[in-house]
């Protein structure tokens, strides 16, 4: 199940620069209702395996979109912000800094 799970998270993941490129603002959003219904299936004891799983530019990707589920305050903010402390424990600084200053919006 959790290889399904990471599977429709890749293909996400894939499918998102595609999406980033678009000036369509209910695309986008469409695609991140996706995204996060994806993280949803992932237990907080799978986040850190599933991060760890992910090269760079994926794990950007995916913490544009945890940096858009923040946007808006929520019950699953909790989790999002354990998704971002990941990320950013793998990635570094500089994940950080590479999706603040991209102009590319999930």
């Amino acid at each position: 199940a959790v290889s399904r799970r990471m599977a429709d998270l890749m293909r996400l993941l894939d499918e998102a620069p595609q999406v980033m490129n678009s000036k369509d603002a209910e695309a986008k959003a469409a695609h991140a209702q996706k995204v996060f219904a994806a993280l949803d299936r992932f237990s907080d004891k799978q986040i850190s395996d599933t991060v760890d799983s992910l090269d760079q530019d994926p794990g950007d990707i995916l913490l544009k979109y945890v940096y858009r589920g923040l946007e808006v305050a929520s019950e699953k903010n909790a989790s999002l912000f354990k998704w971002q402390a990941k990320l950013t424990e793998k990635f570094g600084v500089g994940s950080i800094i590479r999706v603040l200053t991209d102009r590319k919006t999930v």
